[in-house]
């Protein structure tokens, strides 16, 4: 199935009846406490706040959140909240991770260790999923934050990871358009030729159960009337499920761009880690935040399971709520 907005994939949370356990990795931040709070209130997130207690207490009281729904996880001081999270997660805690007020790098640390860590298949990216003023349906978008220079490895690996992130959202065979500036294989392009090589491995089902299109352009990659207009004759022109950018910069810089026009919707979360985390900009608007945690949410997919959450920087298997 396909969605034409976010609103849609909300109901699909609702109706599942499950319930994702958030940790929120340094849960004394107002902009992470205010998304999460609010994905509560929706009903499909569970916060799991990771901090200081007195500290994380005292916000949320002065902010006037919820204190019944959430499980507070004490982190001494000498002890890193990401850490914590990923704990819990590979004890089956939590469902996905949100990074709350740490730096980006504090949190991807214990992630990304090889021993302790979440990175289970040794590859790890960035999944963005879109709702475009003018496009018929969500669209999702290949990494704009993790992999800044992909060789044609890397993007035959975005793209199974990705398409399987499409297919638990219950979106079949998504079709990936592989931008590129012209439709032709220009030799002296390299985006041009590794697109084309992406859709001849998609048709030998080298990269699992997707279509790969390429080399396209944006335009029609997402408008049928271009398409038309330029004579390009492929059935899937306007009508694709994912954009494939050449390079990170290329995505970061289109993200960028939509987020100026507050009719646009952008979520995103790493994917490839044995969880999705959910790794949005500081200055990220709340509505980016909230339809972030719908996607790990969903993506998380959780059992349903009872509470308590284990609390204890030291040992998981502690069952204690503040």
């Amino acid at each position: 199935m396909r969605y034409a907005s976010f609103a849609e994939l909300i109901d699909r949370a609702r109706r599942s009846g499950l319930v994702a356990r958030c940790a929120v990795a340094g849960a004394a931040d107002e902009h992470a406490l205010e998304a999460v709070f609010e994905a509560a209130e929706l009903g499909f997130v569970r916060p799991v706040l990771i901090g200081a207690a007195h500290e994380v207490e005292a916000m949320v009281s002065r902010m006037r959140l919820d204190r019944g729904c959430a499980v507070i996880v004490d982190c001494p001081p000498d002890e890193s909240p990401a850490a914590i999270a990923v704990r819990l997660v590979r004890a089956g805690a939590v469902d996905f991770i949100l990074k709350g007020g740490i730096d980006t790098r504090e949190l991807l640390r214990p992630i990304l260790d090889k021993e302790t860590g979440l990175n289970d298949s040794g590859f790890v990216t960035h999944f963005g999923l879109m709702q475009i003023r003018g496009y018929h349906k969500l669209l999702a978008m290949s990494d704009s934050a993790v992999v800044p220079y992909p060789t044609l490895e890397d993007k035959a690996k975005i793209v199974r990871v990705c398409t399987e992130a499409l297919a638990h959202l219950g979106i079949d065979r998504p079709v990936v358009a592989a931008l590129a500036s012209v439709e032709v294989v220009n030799p002296k392009m390299p985006e041009c030729v590794e697109a084309a090589e992406l859709a001849a491995m998609s048709e030998r089902g080298e990269l699992g159960d997707c279509v790969v299109v390429g080399p396209i352009s944006y335009d029609l990659a997402t408008s049928r009337e271009s398409a038309a207009i330029k004579g390009y004759d492929n059935p899937y022109a306007g009508d694709v499920d994912m954009l494939l950018v050449p390079q990170m910069i290329t995505g970061n810089v289109m993200s960028k761009i939509w987020n100026a026009d507050p009719d646009n919707i952008l979520a995103g979360c790493l994917v490839g880690t044995r969880v999705p985390v959910a790794l949005t900009s500081r200055s990220a608007g709340r509505a980016e935040k909230l339809h972030s945690l719908l996607l790990c949410s969903l993506l998380g997919a959780p059992a349903p399971a009872p509470n308590p959450v284990p609390v204890g920087a030291a040992d998981p298997s502690q069952t204690e709520e503040h």
